[in-house]
């Protein structure tokens, strides 16, 4: 049993996009009492830690809610700030009589030459 059980996470993990291996649980949900020889031990000491998990995953909610919702925050930050500079820039650079289509796809095509990450950083 823990022949297969390795063998199928050694070959679903590079699958996984997380660089920590697939926790697997090795359980019966039978109401049904063991059969004879079966690793009784074991399957009982699984469905503890599956209950256990499913427990904490439960409590957990709340907060990786609030992680996700501050990542998205810290993306939609980072965005504002990049158009930001990207405007400004541009307000700069125009002029009157200036192609205001050049003077865009110039600051667009070469960002280093307007230091447009400088401003982000």
């Amino acid at each position: 049993l823990m022949r297969v059980q390795s063998a199928l996470i050694w070959n679903i993990s590079p699958l996984m996009s997380s660089a920590q291996p697939p926790v697997m649980y090795t359980t019966s949900l039978w109401s049904l009492p063991f059969e004879s020889g079966a690793p009784v031990r074991l399957l009982q000491a699984q469905e503890r830690a599956l209950l256990r998990d499913l427990r904490s995953a439960i409590d957990k909610r709340i907060e990786n809610k609030i992680a996700s919702a501050r990542r998205f925050a810290v993306r939609v930050r980072n965005h504002a700030k990049m158009v930001d500079c990207y405007l400004t820039t541009y307000y700069n650079h125009k002029s009157l009589f200036s192609n205001k289509k050049q003077i865009s796809d110039q600051i667009i095509e070469h960002p280093q030459n307007y230091h447009i990450y400088e401003g982000l950083s």
